[in-house]
């Protein structure tokens, strides 16, 4: 059995510094070539061999903050989690972070255009990823009237991130709204950890142009570090779909010795793209428009004298989606119709933490937290007011360790909305057993939710005619929506020894008041559509049922073995609309990732995904797709500068449709450098 082993509060990065401070047969043949061939040459870093980043000690399964907000080993957390760390992200060869995705068991990633890719945890999503949270160091990065996540702009570059832990499963008795499917927790590095310069250069066909440069160090007793990316392609073939990324991030950490510490971040993103619609309803011209993030948060940690420790958080957070649309005098004669989808957003969030161990048996975690949002935007909201919504919310947390073989997980998150009036109580509860040293059975019955967004309850979506007093409703949404619900049940196992980790997740989840589209009739004002305009309501339950295996194999000659496999089925026989549901998930999903380090700095990699056909909500289905990538690297030593060279390929089995039946994405090959000094 296993006795206690957990640190007090939070658990150490590499160097002894903190790391977080916040909180189918066709399928079979092309993953034996790939298997066999990435057994012989691939990459990532085993224990104690070059390029290894991950901070795992090797002796337990690795300790992750998400799920609770306290540090836990994996396989006592109440949620099921997946931790890709910097090594599993470099041997992937992705340039965007919904690429790494792929890798985890149960994810879908699409782009219906380049500049909206889209990742979904079992189905039941268009190209906005309303239902799962996505965090950076702990705070929310998402477009809060209508869902979005902006994948493209995330205001923090690839280079910076260190780790990603996913929760899979619901999780708001933690986090509240929006943990409805999953958690993804982007965390970086502490600044101390990047002293000096990096930099990082790439290039390919497709109009591939990736640039990076991070500068850490100090200013008085504050650790720093600054960084500025750049990365852009030319999307689709044959369509107006091109892209470019800037970001400018900010890390700072400022210690105040019997006070505690001070933590400070800030990132501002700028995307500039070009669109042609792929499925215009009508027509449309390609044009350009930017997108703009920004955020900025100051955190506080101050342990106590009593085992416990307090942490309070302020953030704020801008977007910017600054398409002002075309004009069309076609549609209808002697009139010029205005078409803008220009939003403004701003979010206002602050919470505060309390930790305590009573004993080796027993901590517990509470919180309490307010949020304000608005949005400014008289196309999507037919007015020229500023909308906005308020949230407040309680959670609790308590780890009871009942015995060295028995853990028990309990907690709740209490929440309110201004825009439904709703109070939401949200229980979670996870018992683990240890069979011994390596094995953990878990049980875990765990809830999320999913407010309804400013535009779902309010949404009057308009074109308006510019030479003539005339307004046309696309939507008109009719209100009185109630939040998502997921109830989930699962059944577990989890087995490590050494470095190498299994783990089986079967589960089931019943969606309750699903918010859906459907189309009604109105004919007391002008519509797009003849006669009718798109409205949301809540569902009928739908039930998503599957199984997940995912395995993380490596030994010391510096091969690592990492791949998942996700069977879903999805029940919607009971609702109101035909919309494709059981679809919306394929129901074989396959990841594989094979790396090997090599002598004299050498590594190399190959990436395979592989997913059965689906129908993303309400569009076209694709049919089934294979993708393979690899990877190949060469360190050099130049005194004390270290430069790395790689050749990544992607997409190498043939284009690859991901979203639309007729848009597909071709062989890319491109070429990166970096350089630490």
């Amino acid at each position: 059995m296993k006795s206690q082993r957990y640190p007090l509060f939070r658990f150490a990065a590499r160097a002894n510094r903190p790391l977080f401070r916040f909180a189918a047969p066709g399928s079979v043949r092309h993953l034996l070539l790939a298997a066999s061939f990435g057994w012989t040459c691939s990459v990532m870093a085993a224990v104690d061999a070059p390029f290894d980043h991950d901070d795992g000690d090797g002796a337990d399964p690795p300790w992750v903050l998400t799920p609770s907000r306290l540090p836990q080993c994996a396989d006592e957390a109440p949620n099921t989690v997946t931790v890709i760390d910097r090594a599993l992200i470099e041997a992937s060869g992705a340039r965007r972070l919904v690429d790494v995705l792929r890798l985890m068991p149960g994810f879908q990633v699409g782009y219906k255009v380049n500049s909206l890719p889209t990742a979904t945890y079992h189905g039941l999503s268009d190209e906005y990823a309303r239902r799962t949270l996505l965090l950076l160091n702990g705070q929310q990065i998402f477009q809060y009237s209508r869902g979005v996540i902006e994948w493209n702009n995330l205001p923090i570059a690839l280079e910076n991130i260190e780790r990603i832990e996913v929760v899979r499963g619901p999780a708001a008795a933690t986090y509240g709204s929006n943990a409805l499917q999953a958690v993804i927790n982007i965390q970086t590095g502490s600044p101390a950890e990047y002293p000096g310069f990096s930099a990082r250069a790439a290039g390919g066909n497709e109009g591939i142009a990736d640039g990076f440069l991070r500068y850490g160090g100090q200013l008085g007793s504050m650790d720093y570090t600054l960084s500025l990316s750049s990365t852009g392609d030319q999307g689709y073939p044959d369509v107006y779909d091109h892209r470019r990324n800037n970001n400018l991030s900010f890390m700072g950490e400022i210690p105040l010795e019997a006070q505690g510490e001070l933590q400070l971040q800030a990132g501002w993103a700028r995307g500039d793209y070009g669109i042609q619609d792929p499925n215009p309803t009508f027509p449309a011209p390609a044009r350009d428009y930017p997108v703009t993030d920004a955020f900025q948060s100051l955190q506080w940690r101050k342990p106590g004298a009593a085992n416990d420790e307090w942490t309070l958080t302020l953030s704020h957070n801008v977007f910017h989606y600054d398409d002002r649309g075309f004009l069309n005098d076609q549609l209808l004669p002697g009139v010029t119709l205005q078409f803008d989808y220009e939003i403004e957003e701003e979010r206002y969030e602050a919470d505060v933490q309390y930790v305590r161990r009573f004993s080796d048996q027993w901590r517990v975690m509470t919180g309490l937290g307010y949020y304000h949002e608005e949005v400014y935007s008289p196309r999507y909201f037919d007015t020229e007011d500023t909308l906005d919504n308020a949230v407040t919310w309680w959670s609790g947390h308590g780890e009871y360790r009942m015995s060295p073989a028995w853990i028990l997980n309990f907690g709740a998150l209490l929440e309110h909305s201004s825009l439904t009036q709703q109070w939401l109580f949200l229980p979670r509860l996870a018992i683990h057993y240890h069979l011994d040293q390596q094995q953990t059975l878990r049980l875990i019955y765990a809830t999320g939710s999913r407010q309804p967004t400013l535009y779902e309850n309010q949404g009057r979506a308009i074109i308006r005619g510019i030479n003539v007093p005339l307004t046309i409703y696309g939507v008109i949404a009719s209100g009185g929506l109630d939040a998502e619900i997921n109830r989930a049940l699962e059944v577990g196992y989890h087995w490590q020894t050494g470095r190498n980790q299994f783990d089986v997740r079967l589960f089931q989840e019943r969606y309750a008041d699903y918010i859906g589209t459907y189309y009604r009739p109105v004919s007391e004002v002008p519509t797009m559509l003849p006669g009718v305009v798109l409205d949301f309501a809540n569902e009928n339950p739908i039930t998503v049922r599957g199984l997940e295996l995912q395995w993380d194999w490596r030994n010391v000659s510096g091969a690592r073995i990492f791949a998942s496999y996700a069977w879903t089925d999805i029940d919607a026989s009971g609702t109101h609309w035909d919309a494709g549901y059981e679809e919306s998930a394929p129901r074989h999903g396959l990841g594989l990732l094979v790396s090997q380090t090599f002598g004299n700095d050498w590594q190399a990699s190959l990436n395979y995904d592989y997913q059965s056909r689906m129908q993303w909500y309400r569009d076209q289905p694709i049919d089934h797709y294979h993708q393979l990538g690899a990877r190949i690297a060469k360190r050099f030593k130049f005194g004390s500068t270290s430069v790395t060279a790689e050749m990544i390929g992607a997409n190498l089995l043939g284009p690859v449709h991901d979203y639309l039946p007729d848009l597909s994405w071709d062989r890319t090959l491109f070429l990166r450098f970096s350089l630490d000094y």
